[in-house]
């Protein structure tokens, strides 16, 4: 591991040797400092994965860091390449280990500036452009004979019309085939026509087996026959030049057009969900291979619209047609053709899921097809789909795993209540006596906010982590959210269906009164778990705001955020600035904290849009319904009557 270490370290000062010299000396701007600080965070949390033996997701962060420390090492800064390279030299220890481990990972090293990224260069390149064909193009034959096949009349015209995408105008897994002479050559694997022999060839068989071609038209049975007769009678070419572009040796047809997949809102009607049924199978069968920079086959499973797009051998499936689609036909498929490549084959009834999903369209019926990985869209629909007792146990590992990752090796506490499962880094009977509180305090927050008894505050049980160090505090918020806690912070919370917490630094004597702060983020938290997820934060979090206030309104943070309002009115363009989130954030919640005071006061309406959130209806919907006009109108009257 050190001769790893050593080696890597003046590969890097090789690589960077040119950069540093010819760069002008500028101190990073304030986003590059930024992005230097996430980066110095994620290679901490690459070695706090590995320690807890979570391997998959430190090759997975290791990619994303390097990807990350390639762009920003083409800003030409002097400071910022040196800082890169001491960040190199950080993440080698991670990086060689994962190597020794069997991962494939790029060179540890970052690009000279105006370098195409290592993302790029890996990219398959096309052999050759070929040259359009002089003249309107002839349809592909439709018969052929059954003897004397011509390469140039009868075989060219259907490799350019089922392969032309990915391996004449390409070369897709390493192959590319624009000329005869290419073509029999084959990939660097070995010969894929072996004349004379049509059954030993791996060019009828990819075909014969449906995994080829994945990107362009199926090759009809008269096709396929056409191409085994020409092996058969000895892979003869009649054109002048073997080394010609495939194009030019007969008048073919364009390649067949890839297929172009776009995310398509499932109707609710599918007997097959995708975020219930077949996300969690490719998250936890197919993305391991799937993903980061350089994904086998180029296919990227990360996120669904990555999905969508395809790898090396074009579209993942076509919807309405699962026999025709390459996830089908590769799941399906024996031998060394299989996927997944690695452990058991998936179950008949996971093959079947997918097939119905495909058949129904493949739509998708997730939060958010561009944000969230295939493990959340999974995990989302789990929560939604869960008891109480269900949710609380998917959480209860969850919450178990944030501690591990951000509080490694320091002695704590942890104590499991009704309402709450709570860490903490001090003894057990103190943490103890903090759960106490914050049963005392989600008691007053039930009878403010009228939740029936029968109901749970938060659905799944909320969590929450105390903290006597305001180091510990701001360190946890690095670690598991990747985000500086502002300075006045004393505590938040943070709720995403799966997730539901609270983060607290314990007071000191003398300074805030917890219950107050517990209120709030108990208050909160309940207020975002309603509405099946649809509730916005400004809203959820002037609503903990207020409950905050009406528990003490002498608390000092509540009598700051009292003062503060006058100056955050005066910062606003327009009423509804804090229902679209134009301003800063603390700004942002001390105005909804004062419109909220305002509506909860109007108790028939406030308490009809709660017992509407609570069915699980639609945030929108319900505030409509509830005051007969939407967030921003009604932000704009309360601004005409003097935000009173």
């Amino acid at each position: 591991m050190n001769s790893f270490k050593s080696l890597t370290t003046v590969a890097i000062a090789v690589l960077l040797a040119g950069q540093l010299v010819s760069t002008v000396l500028a101190a990073p701007n304030d986003e590059q400092k930024m992005q230097l600080q996430a980066l110095k965070l994620d290679i901490r949390k690459t070695s706090n994965y590995l320690k807890r033996g979570m391997v998959t997701e430190s090759v997975e962060l290791v990619r994303d860091i390097q990807s990350r420390m390639e762009k920003l090492g083409t800003s030409g800064d002097a400071e910022v390449a040196a800082e890169l390279q001491s960040l190199a030299e950080s993440l080698a220890a991670s990086h060689g280990f994962l190597e020794i481990e069997g991962y494939t990972l790029k060179p540890l090293g970052a690009p000279t500036p105006g370098a195409a990224p290592a993302m790029m260069a890996n990219a398959p390149a096309g052999l050759g452009t070929p040259v359009p064909p002089a003249g309107a193009p002839t349809p592909l034959p439709t018969a052929f004979p059954s003897a004397n096949l011509s390469f140039t009349k009868h075989i060219a015209p259907i490799i350019v019309a089922r392969c032309g995408n990915c391996h004449v105008t390409g070369s897709r897994g390493g192959f590319g085939a624009p000329t005869f002479a290419a073509l029999m050559k084959g990939p660097a694997e070995g010969v894929v026509i072996f004349p004379g022999d049509d059954i030993g060839s791996r060019f009828i068989e990819t075909i014969e087996s449906g995994d080829m071609p994945r990107g362009g038209g199926k090759v009809q049975p008269a096709e396929l026959a056409a191409l085994k007769t020409w092996i058969k009678e000895g892979a003869k070419f009649d054109g002048t030049d073997p080394n010609a572009p495939l194009s030019q040796s007969a008048p073919a047809p364009n390649p067949a057009e890839m297929v172009r997949l776009e995310v398509t809102e499932a109707s609710g009607n599918e007997k097959v969900s995708f975020s219930m049924d077949v996300a969690g199978v490719l998250a936890n069968r197919c993305v391991s291979c799937h993903s980061g920079n350089n994904p086998r086959g180029g296919l990227g499973m990360e996120n669904f619209a990555r999905f969508l797009r395809g790898g090396d051998s074009g579209a993942p499936f076509l919807p309405g047609k699962p026999q025709e689609s390459m996830l089908v036909r590769l799941i399906k498929a024996t031998g060394n053709e299989r996927m997944p490549r690695n452990g058991a084959p998936l179950t008949a009834d996971e093959i079947a899921k997918i097939e119905t999903w495909i058949q129904e369209g493949g739509k998708f019926d997730g939060a958010s097809a561009q944000d969230d990985s295939m493990q959340r869209t999974h995990q989302i629909a789990l929560a939604k789909k869960a008891t109480h007792d269900q949710l609380a146990a998917m959480r209860a590992e969850s919450s178990q795993q944030k501690w591990d990752l951000g509080m490694p090796n320091v002695k704590s506490a942890k104590v499991d209540s009704p309402n709450f499962l709570a860490y903490g880094t001090m003894g057990e009977e103190s943490l103890k006596e903090y759960v106490a509180t914050a049963d005392k305090a989600a008691d007053k927050v039930r009878g403010l906010m009228k939740i029936p008894a029968s109901t749970p505050i938060v659905k799944g049980k909320m969590t929450l982590y105390f903290f006597k160090q305001r180091y510990d505090y701001a360190e946890f918020g690095n670690m598991i959210e990747r985000r500086d806690l502002p300075a006045d912070w004393k505590g938040h919370y943070r709720y995403d269906v799966t997730d539901a917490y609270g983060s607290i630094q314990v007071p000191a004597e003398d300074g805030y009164d917890l219950d107050v702060l517990l209120g709030q983020l108990i208050a909160s938290s309940h207020v975002a778990s309603l509405g099946n997820g649809t509730v916005p934060e400004w809203f959820s979090d002037g609503v903990g705001r207020v409950i905050a206030s009406r528990i003490s309104k002498s608390d000092p943070r509540v009598v700051a955020w009292d003062n503060q309002l006058e100056g955050a009115f005066a910062s606003m363009s327009k009423p509804d600035d804090f229902v679209k989130n134009r301003m800063s954030p603390e700004q942002n919640s001390v105005v909804s904290y004062a419109f909220l005071k305002a509506i909860m006061g109007r108790g028939n309406s406030f308490d009809a849009l709660m017992n509407s959130l609570r069915q699980g209806q639609d945030f929108d919907a319900s505030f409509q319904s509830a005051f007969g006009m939407d967030p921003s109108k009604l932000a704009a009257a309360w601004a005409m009557s003097g935000r009173r």
